[in-house]
């Protein structure tokens, strides 16, 4: 009965997610580029005295924001807003004369991602084939991308500080719920080992802050170590988040004691930088707000608990196998059986409600590479969530059987620390596909 019900709760749970999903209602509104004037492509008969962008959400500038290169070079502009921030205005010292123009913009969303593009237009009716810059390029091919390697390093920045607050988050839970009594023992060296989860997540914040630097720099790597440019990167909400994410870093670096109750600061440091979390990716702009705020913040804190509490277990394991002592770990598997169901619940229910919040239509599932990674995300999830199955309906009763055995319980003990292995794997997987989720983008 138990080997058949955990694949069947299994297979409910996905068929659940994919139904909601593809029957969902679109309720999104993500940040793009609604208009231009002039517009791209176009031709105008008089002369240009301003370039208007018109954004769907309102944006932030950042760095030069607009770029109008001509016949003669760049064109200096003066940038105003409009519309609440929903429109950009660049107004040129004198009117555009007759010729070829090239408009590249940079801004910052409210969810703080940079979005960059470019548009062309023409003044004058006869106006010449679009002229080539003085290194011998066409304005066409001015505008540069970031590299392929800034951008997984972005992406890497992303995954690397996601996986150091799940691991702080959920180590702190696991250690407070599931070591208590005579596991109590095992507290100190898991706290230990949480701590430096704090120094994760500041190195992954700094290859963001670097990555992002270079992408709004459009590609230029010297902005990697520039003042100015990492400033610029800081832009819309970024700053915010970056804030409340190192602050919160520190204070799980600093304020990790040996016991849960000395580790208040840990605890709080661990809250602060949730916060940044919340307050990043495409969820930021979702309606509605309450529903997409309520599910991201539970989505984080089960995911957590569900992430961090294998890890720690695996390492408390692992740590006592080394010790030579008996793995002992009826209670303590028993305990984290039980949260991590119910953290599996929440995941789900949370990850399907905001998948249903960002998704314009069903369709971009797989018509987009953000959707198909959201889709390998959902396939990873549920092999996962197998294997908890299966320890939760197999393994633990075998540890708490009052009939199994000593010999029995011993190697049932060894079967949960060898399966705590391929599930990090696994999460460590998903958290580097959540990494790249946040950073791209979801049009096709």
């Amino acid at each position: 009965m138990r080997s058949t019900l955990a694949p069947r709760t299994a297979c409910a749970l996905l068929a659940a997610i994919v139904l909601t999903i593809c029957c969902a209602a679109p309720a999104s509104a993500h940040t793009k580029l609604a208009s231009s004037d002039p517009a791209d492509g176009s031709t105008s008969d008089d002369a240009v005295t301003a370039v208007t962008l018109t954004f769907t959400l309102p944006v932030t500038p950042v760095g030069d924001t607009v770029v109008i290169d001509g016949p003669e070079g760049p064109v200096g502009t003066v940038i105003t807003q409009a519309d609440d921030g929903a429109v950009v205005v660049a107004t040129p010292a004198a009117p555009l004369p007759e010729g070829h123009y090239e408009v590249t913009w940079t801004v910052a969303a409210q969810d703080g991602h940079p979005l960059t593009g470019a548009l062309q237009f023409s003044v004058g009716a006869e106006a010449a084939a679009p002229p080539t810059s003085h290194s011998g390029h066409s304005m066409g091919s001015m505008r540069h991308e970031p590299s392929p390697v800034v951008v997984a390093v972005g992406r890497l920045g992303n995954a690397t500080t996601l996986w150091g607050w799940l691991v702080a988050a959920g180590g702190l839970v696991f250690t407070a719920l599931a070591l208590r009594g005579r596991d109590r023992h095992d507290v100190p060296a898991a706290l230990a080992a949480l701590r430096w989860t704090g120094a994760l997540i500041l190195g992954g914040l700094l290859l963001r802050l670097v990555a992002r630097s270079v992408t709004l720099a459009h590609g230029d790597l010297a902005a990697a170590v520039s003042p100015p440019d990492l400033v610029d990167a800081l832009a819309g909400t970024t700053g915010l988040v970056v804030g409340l994410q190192a602050a919160g870093a520190l204070a799980v670096l600093l304020g990790t004691g040996r016991s849960v109750r000395g580790s208040v600061a840990a605890m709080a440091g661990v809250a602060l930088a949730g916060a940044g979390f919340v307050l990043d990716g495409h969820s930021n702009t979702m309606e509605p707000r309450w529903v997409v705020l309520a599910a991201d913040v539970a989505h984080l804190a089960a995911a957590a608990t569900w992430l961090g509490g294998v890890v720690t277990l695996a390492f408390v394991l692992r740590r006592r196998r080394r010790d030579g002592r008996d793995l002992d770990a009826a209670l303590m598997g028993t305990r984290f059986s039980v949260i991590a169901a119910g953290s599996l619940a929440v995941v789900g229910l949370a990850g399907t409600l905001l998948a249903v919040a960002m998704l314009d239509r069903p369709a971009q599932l797989w018509e987009t590479e953000w959707g198909l990674a959201l889709l390998a995300k959902v396939a990873v999830v549920a092999v996962v969530a197998l294997l908890g199955a299966y320890n939760h309906f197999h393994t633990v009763p075998l540890l708490t059987g009052a009939t199994t055995g000593r010999r029995h319980g011993r190697s049932s003990g060894d079967a949960l620390r060898r399966s705590a292995t391929p599930e990090t794997v696994l999460m460590v997987a998903i958290v580097l596909i959540t990494g790249w989720l946040v950073g791209a983008s979801m049009d096709g």
